[in-house]
């Protein structure tokens, strides 16, 4: 199958993070990308193999960033070959895309009138392969739209994975016996921060009848007008139309790091989230990377169904990659898998980027990053609810499966997350 050639003109400054880009267009079917210290061989011309390189691709990245653009050298050298390859492309083809990796200024004029992608900002993976697809389309390659069961169990990075859900069947001694789908990853200040930009982000329809859970996971009817009326003082409070997270704008944690995990959020804005995913499901990323997931209710899972996506809290030291019977003791082997404080990173990192701490059922980051806003109230009568997975803050202990902690609704600390469950009623 012919794929689309593309490729990645960098500075030496930026290998570390073209080669992550690198991996991420690998990774995708219809792809091959090209990158000097993969596809150079041993003996090779170098200047003769990058002009071969760029003379055969169908489209050139430019990556750019702060320190590159105020270079000279070989990579101006590359960029002013690649745009006058574009100058012999039919009028509007997509051919170079500039990729800025921080907010630089590209020094290049011809850049300048070329619409950029933002690698730094929420979504920007998917707006890079946008266009992609639509040079693969103008080239009649096949990009072969990963389907339905494959699209949902594949390692393959379309863009869409930080959107993905697993489906949960019911599980051998579980107590959930209903099958549902849950996120893959807790929900990121990406994503969290298309809820913040919609124009109706105040809706009642969002903050209005949060279900309601008891102790034991049971429904027992709703918040009525509590959500509405604590949005409501906290806008006034503020001054503003929008209630942004508490620490959305410090730099290791907020919306500068879109794919870290959301945090500073209150139960009732998480809540008010899934009602807004709920709601808009199909124009979004979660409705075309789960196109077999056709969800009547989305809201914050239950402590039952959570432990049934970790691979259950037996023995009571279990962590959710461990084997069943099996406990992880080791620290070396803990740190390799999750983010707590015995790892002294001392923030947020990334959702996916422990992919040895993924459940038996494939869900991801259940243990240390944040800890994970639950449905169900641990404590009806003192107003907890209920919260599951350790934190960057705590120890590891407190990421086994078994541990629980109990905040109030309206608790907005810095280690708060929380994931998203889809499913059908009865539940």
């Amino acid at each position: 199958m012919k794929k689309l050639r593309v490729f990645l003109c960098h500075a030496s400054d930026d290998k570390p993070a073209v080669r992550k880009l690198f991996a991420s267009l690998q990774s995708v079917p219809w792809i091959d990308p090209w990158l000097d210290e993969e596809n150079l061989l041993p003996g090779q011309d170098f200047d003769l193999e990058i002009y071969k390189a760029t003379r055969d691709a169908d489209a050139i990245i430019i990556c750019l960033s702060t320190v590159s653009v105020k270079k000279e050298g070989y990579l101006n050298k590359e960029i002013r070959h690649a745009l006058d390859i574009a100058e012999e492309k039919p009028e509007g083809a997509i051919y170079v895309i500039p990729l800025r990796l921080d907010d630089c200024i590209p020094s290049f004029e011809r850049l300048k009138k070329l619409q950029w992608v933002d690698y730094f900002t929420p979504n920007a993976h998917e707006r890079l392969f946008k266009s992609l697809r639509l040079r693969a389309d103008a080239l009649k390659i096949g990009v072969s739209e990963i389907t339905t069961e494959a699209r949902e169990s594949s390692p393959v990075d379309d863009g869409l994975d930080l959107y993905r859900f697993i489906k949960i069947e019911p599980q051998k001694n579980s107590k959930v016996k209903y099958p549902f789908w849950i996120g893959k990853y807790p929900v990121t200040n990406a994503q969290y921060e298309r809820f913040l930009n919609a124009p109706d982000f105040a809706n009642k329809i969002y903050w209005l009848e949060f279900p309601k859970f008891d102790e034991n996971c049971q429904p027992i009817g709703n918040l009525g007008n509590t959500g509405v009326d604590w949005l409501k003082e906290q806008l006034k409070e503020s001054n503003s139309k929008v209630l942004l997270p508490r620490y959305w704008d410090k730099k290791d944690l907020g919306k500068s790091n879109p794919n870290h995990p959301v945090i500073g959020v209150s139960w009732y804005e998480a809540s008010a989230y899934c009602e807004w995913l709920f709601q808009n499901w199909d124009s979004l990323s979660e409705g075309k990377a789960n196109l077999t997931a056709k969800p009547q209710v989305i809201r914050l899972p239950l402590e039952t169904e959570w432990v049934t996506a970790a691979g259950g809290e037996e023995p009571s030291g279990r962590y959710p990659w461990d084997e069943t019977g099996k406990e992880t003791t080791s620290l070396k082997e803990i740190l390799r898998r999750a983010n707590v404080s015995e790892s002294e990173i001392g923030h947020t990192t990334p959702v996916n980027q422990y992919p040895l701490g993924k459940s038996p059922l494939g869900v991801m980051d259940m243990a240390g990053n944040v800890w994970e806003w639950q449905a169900n109230f641990y404590n009806e009568k003192k107003g907890w609810l209920g919260l599951r997975g350790g934190s960057w803050n705590g120890s590891r202990s407190g990421a086994r499966v078994s541990l629980r902690s109990h905040p109030r609704p309206d608790d907005r600390w810095f280690s708060r997350g929380f994931r998203v469950v889809a499913c059908s009623p009865p539940t």
